[in-house]
Protein backbone atom coordinates (compact mmCIF):
# COMPACT_ATOMS: atom_id res chain seq x y z
CA UNK A 1 0.00 0.00 0.00
CA UNK A 2 1.46 3.35 -1.07
CA UNK A 3 1.07 6.29 1.28
CA UNK A 4 2.25 9.88 0.96
CA UNK A 5 2.87 12.36 3.77
CA UNK A 6 3.88 16.02 3.76
CA UNK A 7 6.85 16.48 6.08
CA UNK A 8 8.34 19.97 6.46
CA UNK A 9 6.66 21.02 3.26
CA UNK A 10 8.02 18.12 1.21
CA UNK A 11 6.16 15.01 0.06
CA UNK A 12 7.37 11.69 1.43
CA UNK A 13 6.06 8.47 -0.07
CA UNK A 14 6.42 5.08 1.56
CA UNK A 15 5.14 1.57 0.96
CA UNK A 16 3.24 0.09 3.89
CA UNK A 17 3.56 -3.66 4.46
CA UNK A 18 1.19 -5.09 7.08
CA UNK A 19 2.33 -8.40 8.54
CA UNK A 20 1.85 -10.75 11.46
CA UNK A 21 4.60 -9.12 13.51
CA UNK A 22 5.03 -7.34 16.83
CA UNK A 23 7.43 -4.56 15.87
CA UNK A 24 7.86 -1.84 13.24
CA UNK A 25 10.76 -1.94 10.79
CA UNK A 26 11.89 0.73 8.34
CA UNK A 27 13.76 -0.23 5.17
CA UNK A 28 15.55 2.10 2.75
CA UNK A 29 15.53 0.87 -0.83
CA UNK A 30 17.39 2.03 -3.96
CA UNK A 31 15.86 4.97 -5.79
CA UNK A 32 14.89 6.76 -2.59
CA UNK A 33 12.06 4.32 -1.86
CA UNK A 34 11.04 3.56 1.71
CA UNK A 35 9.25 0.47 2.99
CA UNK A 36 7.63 0.27 6.42
CA UNK A 37 6.73 -3.10 7.97
CA UNK A 38 4.08 -2.90 10.71
CA UNK A 39 1.80 -5.21 12.74
CA UNK A 40 -1.34 -6.04 10.83
CA UNK A 41 -3.64 -4.40 13.40
CA UNK A 42 -1.74 -1.09 13.63
CA UNK A 43 -3.92 1.89 12.69
CA UNK A 44 -2.92 3.87 9.61
CA UNK A 45 -2.91 7.18 11.48
CA UNK A 46 -0.52 5.68 14.03
CA UNK A 47 1.77 4.46 11.25
CA UNK A 48 1.77 7.91 9.65
CA UNK A 49 2.54 9.52 13.01
CA UNK A 50 5.45 7.12 13.56
CA UNK A 51 6.85 7.78 10.07
CA UNK A 52 6.72 11.52 10.75
CA UNK A 53 8.47 11.06 14.09
CA UNK A 54 11.17 8.87 12.54
CA UNK A 55 11.71 10.95 9.39
CA UNK A 56 15.28 11.84 10.38
CA UNK A 57 16.11 8.20 11.10
CA UNK A 58 14.69 7.21 7.72
CA UNK A 59 16.84 9.91 6.11
CA UNK A 60 19.92 8.44 7.79
CA UNK A 61 19.01 4.98 6.47
CA UNK A 62 18.92 6.39 2.94
CA UNK A 63 22.22 8.19 3.47
CA UNK A 64 23.84 4.95 4.64
CA UNK A 65 22.41 3.12 1.63
CA UNK A 66 23.80 5.78 -0.71
CA UNK A 67 27.23 5.52 0.90
CA UNK A 68 27.18 1.74 0.57
CA UNK A 69 26.24 2.09 -3.11
CA UNK A 70 29.12 4.51 -3.71
CA UNK A 71 31.51 2.12 -1.98
CA UNK A 72 30.23 -0.73 -4.14
CA UNK A 73 30.82 1.25 -7.33
CA UNK A 74 34.33 2.12 -6.20
CA UNK A 75 35.05 -1.54 -5.34
CA UNK A 76 33.76 -2.70 -8.73
CA UNK A 77 34.64 -0.05 -11.33
CA UNK A 78 33.06 -0.42 -14.76
CA UNK A 79 36.21 0.30 -16.68
CA UNK A 80 38.19 -1.38 -19.43
CA UNK A 81 40.53 -3.89 -17.81
CA UNK A 82 38.61 -4.19 -14.52
CA UNK A 83 38.66 -7.60 -12.84
CA UNK A 84 35.43 -9.54 -12.36
CA UNK A 85 35.47 -12.69 -10.23
CA UNK A 86 32.94 -15.39 -11.10
CA UNK A 87 32.90 -18.88 -9.64
CA UNK A 88 36.38 -18.48 -8.23
CA UNK A 89 37.93 -17.37 -11.52
CA UNK A 90 39.20 -13.88 -12.31
CA UNK A 91 38.11 -12.36 -15.64
CA UNK A 92 39.29 -9.19 -17.34
CA UNK A 93 36.47 -6.92 -18.51
CA UNK A 94 36.64 -5.59 -22.06
CA UNK A 95 34.15 -3.43 -23.94
CA UNK A 96 32.91 -3.51 -27.52
CA UNK A 97 30.28 -1.42 -29.26
CA UNK A 98 27.03 -3.03 -30.37
CA UNK A 99 23.34 -2.27 -30.61
CA UNK A 100 22.31 -5.18 -28.38
CA UNK A 101 23.74 -5.40 -24.89
CA UNK A 102 25.26 -8.64 -23.72
CA UNK A 103 28.30 -10.39 -22.26
CA UNK A 104 30.24 -13.35 -23.56
CA UNK A 105 33.32 -15.18 -22.38
CA UNK A 106 36.19 -14.71 -24.83
CA UNK A 107 39.62 -16.32 -24.84
CA UNK A 108 42.28 -15.88 -22.16
CA UNK A 109 39.86 -15.13 -19.32
CA UNK A 110 38.20 -12.11 -20.92
CA UNK A 111 34.58 -11.08 -20.46
CA UNK A 112 33.51 -9.08 -23.50
CA UNK A 113 30.68 -6.67 -22.69
CA UNK A 114 28.73 -5.36 -25.67
CA UNK A 115 26.77 -2.12 -25.32
CA UNK A 116 25.85 0.92 -27.43
CA UNK A 117 28.51 3.61 -27.44
CA UNK A 118 26.05 5.92 -25.66
CA UNK A 119 25.55 3.51 -22.73
CA UNK A 120 26.42 5.05 -19.38
CA UNK A 121 28.23 3.28 -16.54
CA UNK A 122 25.11 2.04 -14.76
CA UNK A 123 23.63 0.73 -18.01
CA UNK A 124 26.80 -1.32 -18.59
CA UNK A 125 26.67 -2.48 -14.98
CA UNK A 126 23.08 -3.66 -15.48
CA UNK A 127 24.16 -5.69 -18.51
CA UNK A 128 26.97 -7.31 -16.53
CA UNK A 129 24.65 -7.94 -13.56
CA UNK A 130 22.14 -9.74 -15.79
CA UNK A 131 24.92 -11.96 -17.12
CA UNK A 132 26.15 -12.73 -13.60
CA UNK A 133 22.65 -13.67 -12.48
CA UNK A 134 22.36 -16.20 -15.29
CA UNK A 135 25.79 -17.60 -14.42
CA UNK A 136 24.72 -17.78 -10.80
CA UNK A 137 21.48 -19.58 -11.65
CA UNK A 138 23.27 -22.31 -13.58
CA UNK A 139 26.00 -22.78 -10.97
CA UNK A 140 23.64 -22.74 -8.00
CA UNK A 141 21.30 -25.29 -9.53
CA UNK A 142 24.28 -27.55 -10.16
CA UNK A 143 25.42 -27.27 -6.56
CA UNK A 144 21.91 -27.89 -5.23
CA UNK A 145 21.67 -31.01 -7.38
CA UNK A 146 25.06 -32.15 -6.08
CA UNK A 147 24.32 -31.75 -2.38
CA UNK A 148 20.61 -32.61 -2.22
CA UNK A 149 21.10 -36.41 -2.51
CA UNK A 150 23.77 -36.31 0.21
CA UNK A 151 21.49 -34.41 2.57
CA UNK A 152 18.44 -36.42 1.61
CA UNK A 153 16.04 -33.64 0.65
CA UNK A 154 15.46 -31.50 -2.44
CA UNK A 155 13.78 -28.09 -2.59
CA UNK A 156 10.28 -27.76 -4.01
CA UNK A 157 11.19 -24.48 -5.65
CA UNK A 158 14.36 -22.41 -6.14
CA UNK A 159 14.68 -18.65 -6.63
CA UNK A 160 17.85 -16.81 -7.54
CA UNK A 161 17.58 -13.15 -6.64
CA UNK A 162 19.26 -10.23 -4.92
CA UNK A 163 18.58 -10.33 -1.21
CA UNK A 164 19.56 -7.26 0.71
CA UNK A 165 20.49 -8.81 4.05
CA UNK A 166 20.62 -12.57 3.44
CA UNK A 167 22.69 -14.98 1.39
CA UNK A 168 19.88 -17.48 1.34
CA UNK A 169 16.56 -18.44 2.86
CA UNK A 170 14.33 -21.48 3.16
CA UNK A 171 10.61 -21.69 3.87
CA UNK A 172 8.65 -24.41 5.57
CA UNK A 173 7.16 -25.24 2.18
CA UNK A 174 10.57 -26.14 0.76
CA UNK A 175 11.22 -22.93 -1.22
CA UNK A 176 14.91 -22.02 -1.25
CA UNK A 177 16.14 -18.57 -2.30
CA UNK A 178 19.81 -17.85 -2.99
CA UNK A 179 21.55 -14.52 -3.48
CA UNK A 180 23.10 -14.27 -6.96
CA UNK A 181 26.05 -12.28 -5.58
CA UNK A 182 27.46 -15.54 -4.21
CA UNK A 183 28.69 -16.28 -7.75
CA UNK A 184 31.33 -13.59 -7.12
CA UNK A 185 32.53 -15.31 -3.92
CA UNK A 186 34.91 -18.27 -3.65
CA UNK A 187 33.08 -21.50 -4.60
CA UNK A 188 33.36 -22.78 -1.02
CA UNK A 189 31.32 -19.83 0.26
CA UNK A 190 28.56 -20.65 -2.22
CA UNK A 191 28.66 -24.31 -1.22
CA UNK A 192 28.30 -23.33 2.44
CA UNK A 193 25.12 -21.36 1.75
CA UNK A 194 23.69 -24.13 -0.46
CA UNK A 195 24.35 -26.72 2.26
CA UNK A 196 22.95 -24.37 4.91
CA UNK A 197 19.65 -23.92 3.11
CA UNK A 198 19.31 -27.58 2.16
CA UNK A 199 19.79 -28.55 5.80
CA UNK A 200 16.93 -26.20 6.66
CA UNK A 201 14.68 -28.54 4.68
CA UNK A 202 15.30 -31.01 7.51
CA UNK A 203 15.58 -28.63 10.47
CA UNK A 204 13.96 -25.21 10.10
CA UNK A 205 15.95 -23.51 12.86
CA UNK A 206 19.53 -23.02 14.03
CA UNK A 207 19.53 -25.60 16.78
CA UNK A 208 22.59 -27.74 17.59
CA UNK A 209 21.07 -30.52 15.46
CA UNK A 210 20.94 -28.17 12.47
CA UNK A 211 24.61 -27.20 12.78
CA UNK A 212 25.55 -30.87 13.15
CA UNK A 213 23.90 -31.53 9.78
CA UNK A 214 25.82 -28.64 8.20
CA UNK A 215 29.12 -29.78 9.72
CA UNK A 216 28.58 -33.33 8.47
CA UNK A 217 28.57 -31.96 4.90
CA UNK A 218 31.18 -29.24 5.39
CA UNK A 219 33.44 -29.59 8.44
CA UNK A 220 35.05 -26.20 7.72
CA UNK A 221 31.71 -24.35 7.46
CA UNK A 222 32.58 -21.90 10.28
CA UNK A 223 35.44 -20.49 8.20
CA UNK A 224 33.14 -19.68 5.28
CA UNK A 225 30.38 -18.37 7.52
CA UNK A 226 32.93 -15.95 9.00
CA UNK A 227 34.30 -15.13 5.55
CA UNK A 228 30.85 -14.03 4.36
CA UNK A 229 30.33 -11.90 7.44
CA UNK A 230 33.69 -10.22 6.90
CA UNK A 231 33.78 -9.84 3.13
CA UNK A 232 30.15 -10.14 2.05
CA UNK A 233 29.80 -6.40 1.48
CA UNK A 234 32.44 -6.62 -1.26
CA UNK A 235 30.49 -9.12 -3.36
CA UNK A 236 28.60 -8.17 -6.50
CA UNK A 237 29.50 -6.16 -9.58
Amino acid sequence: MKRTLCIQGKPMEYTLVQQNRCSVRFSALPGGRTRVYVPRDMRLKDVDALVRARAEDIGRLHAALGEAERARREAHPMAEGSVVRLGGQAYTLRFEEGARGGVREAEDGVLLLTAPSSAEEEARRDILRAYCIERARAQMLRRLEAFAPRIGRSPQRVSIREQKTRWGSCTGGGHISLNWKLITAPPEALDYVVIHELCHLLVLNHSPRFWQLVEAQMPEYTYWRTWLRRYGDTLGV
